[in-house]
């Protein structure tokens, strides 16, 4: 019954708006949206801020969304940059760009290019990225977790940064790990694959282990 009532929002050049529960929202432009958002679909072309929590069930973006609370999505497509000054509930992301979390990021399907930063813990069933910048975040686990650079040295103005392209983290636990140009404490997983460029101090395994002839592993202990 709730959803028979939602009503749809359209703003359009430079505008600003209450929260609320809507069934479709569409931006074009630079919007401001002053309180929670709880809606059906979002699709933003431009920037938005958003002055609480969203909550939505796709999210499809071309530009640039802040959010000052926490944010919980079904899924999130396009390409831009998505910051969240909380935490973050998110079940599919096919994103390319920016993703910066201040808390725990807790995502089911998690494949991108582009950068990502995450406060907290980000954990993921599935975490498939390709790196066109720097990474970062405390702790990282879960159940697929492959990381990779870019070999392409062009890259779009999505990414603005002269830091180096690397992954820095305390710890990666998962059961399949497959990572490079990684800094991190420790790796610990069942079947683990460290790629050129990691620097690694200690490695923890069940299963294999394999170590790419560039990278630095400190110890290595089999559980």
């Amino acid at each position: 019954m709730a959803e028979e009532i939602r009503r749809d929002l359209r703003m359009i050049g430079e505008t600003s708006s209450n929260g609320g529960q809507f069934r479709h929202v569409r931006i074009v432009g630079e919007s401001v949206l002053s309180s929670d958002v709880d809606c059906l679909k979002l699709h933003c072309t431009g920037e938005l801020d958003i002055n609480g929590d969203l909550k939505v069930g796709g999210l499809r973006l071309t530009g640039e969304c802040e959010v000052k609370g926490n944010l919980d999505a079904t899924k999130i497509g396009g390409r831009g940059e998505i910051s969240i000054l909380a935490g973050a509930r998110l079940e599919e992301v096919k994103f390319t760009g920016n993703i910066d979390v201040k808390g725990d990021c807790e995502v089911g399907s998690y494949r991108g290019s582009g950068a990502f930063t995450v406060g907290g813990l980000l954990s993921a069933e599935i975490l498939e990225i390709t790196m066109y910048g720097p990474c970062n975040a405390k702790e990282l686990g879960g159940g697929t977790l492959k990381i990779k650079r870019s070999r392409s040295a062009i890259f779009s103005n999505l990414i603005r940064s002269k830091h180096a392209t690397v992954l820095n983290t305390e710890l990666i636990e998962g059961d399949s790990i497959d990572i490079e140009h990684t800094v991190a404490n420790v790796v610990r997983g069942n079947r683990v694959k460290v790629g050129a460029g990691c620097d690694i101090d200690r490695v923890e395994y069940r299963g294999t282990l394999q170590i790419h002839k560039s990278a630095i592993v400190r110890e290595q202990i089999k559980l």
